[in-house]
């Protein structure tokens, strides 16, 4: 069952690690600022599990989550990501499975009527 949808318009920083917001964090597992929490996400485009690390930062001026990891990397060039992309994230809960994440990306400059 799907419960809630997130929708970011990536600017040039997510391309390097996504801030997580308020909303997208509402449905993720608490972050631990000791360690890194692991967050397994399946590509519904790509047919792809990816796993990103969700990471407290506890350095700069901004201290919100994100994602920073290999594995976001590694989705962010499979993907070929890039500033202004729209990025959909969403989780759905089964009876047998529990919490699974899906994400999905929108490229305007290959769909701009869409």
């Amino acid at each position: 069952m799907e419960l809630d949808r997130f929708k970011k318009v990536l600017k040039a920083s997510d391309v390097k690690r996504l801030v997580v917001t308020s909303a997208m964090l509402a449905m993720l597992p608490r972050a631990d600022p000791d360690r890194d929490v692991p967050i397994r996400v399946f590509d519904n485009q790509k047919r792809k599990v990816y796993e990103f690390k969700l990471s407290s930062r506890q350095r700069g001026r901004y201290k919100k989550p994100v994602f920073q990891s290999r594995g976001w990397r590694v989705f962010v060039n499979d993907r070929g990501i890039a500033p202004g992309d729209v990025l959909y994230f969403w989780e759905e809960e089964y009876q047998i499975h529990g919490t699974r994440y899906r994400i999905a990306l929108y490229k305007p400059d290959l769909f701009p009527h869409l």
